[in-house]
């Protein structure tokens, strides 16, 4: 399974995934982005390449786990 994570670190809040993907991503009372529903669309990945700031990670959980168990 996929997750979006948004990295409050480099988050700037410019707002640039909500205007994407509306239906994903909020601006918080933080005034930084938050994941409001973790699905993984072609929206959710266009808004990760046009972070001005990389703040959006699409991690594959799955890969991960597959990976931990190779090693």
């Amino acid at each position: 399974m996929e997750k979006i994570e948004v990295d409050k670190d480099l988050c700037i809040g410019c707002g640039a995934c909500a205007a994407y993907c509306p239906d994903t991503f909020e601006i918080g009372d933080d005034m930084l982005a938050e994941v409001v529903k973790d699905e993984v669309t072609e929206e959710v990945i266009e808004a990760a390449e046009n972070c001005p700031t990389d703040a959006i990670k699409i991690n594959n959980e799955d890969a991960k786990e597959n990976k931990e168990e190779l090693e």
